[in-house]
């Protein structure tokens, strides 16, 4: 009976144990951080992972975002973060479309070469769910809290930020003050997939007047003037 006694009061402090060391693995209300072992390459994944991650933690406060993404960044390998900008560049090529710039055109009222580059960004930065559904339909976005500009009743669809983080981040981890052509950016535009040399916008281009059937759900949201 005592034997029983002293198995069973072991293996209830086993279990507390456990349950106290799982609460303390899960305090972080945006999940698991993102890691990325030294060895291994940055890959689309892993690239998801860290925007998931962020938008989870920072939803739309753009300067929440923008350091938990830079957080993440330093802790990669130089040769991770050229990859990571690599990669950005590559979606932001993918997300260079007609359907996207008309969305951006009704949330916003308006576009331009350097705006619907920003508006990219802040689609990837709503992490990889949303970015894959917009791209199919960008009508998408009528069921996203995008916040809106009250002034002009505008909706604030911008993450200008994501822009220099790589860099920022390769300069914190490599010790380098002045941008060479290892720098992320650098290799990006090397390989052609910098935002002023990113080719023909795809798809069909629309005129003002067929914003309504493109997105008529994000159109109705926004065009309440």
């Amino acid at each position: 009976m005592v034997k029983y006694l002293l198995i069973t009061v072991i293996a209830i402090n086993l279990i507390a144990c456990g349950q106290t060391n799982a609460g303390e693995q899960n305090n972080d209300p945006a999940g698991d951080t993102p890691s990325l072992a030294k060895e291994k390459t940055m890959d689309t994944s892993s690239f998801w992972k860290i925007m998931d991650y962020a938008f989870t933690k920072a939803r739309f406060d753009n300067t929440l975002r923008a350091q938990t993404i830079l957080d993440q960044l330093t802790k990669l390998t130089p040769a991770q973060i050229q990859e990571f900008e690599i990669i950005f560049q590559q979606m932001n090529l993918k997300a260079n479309t007609w359907n996207n710039m008309a969305a951006q055109t009704i949330i916003e009222g308006g576009s331009s070469d350097d705006r619907f580059y920003y508006f990219r960004c802040w689609l990837i930065s709503l992490g990889r769910h949303n970015f894959e559904e917009v791209l199919k339909d960008p009508d998408y976005l009528a069921g996203i809290d995008i916040p809106v500009n009250k002034e002009h009743n505008d909706g604030e669809a911008l993450f200008e930020e994501l822009i220099p983080l790589s860099d920022r981040a390769y300069s914190i981890v490599t010790g380098k003050h002045s941008e060479d052509s290892s720098f992320p950016r650098a290799l990006a535009q090397k390989k052609g997939l910098f935002y002023d040399s990113d080719g023909e916008t795809k798809g069909k281009k629309w005129t003002d007047q067929e914003l309504p059937n493109i997105a008529p759900k994000l159109y109705k949201k926004f065009n309440t003037k």
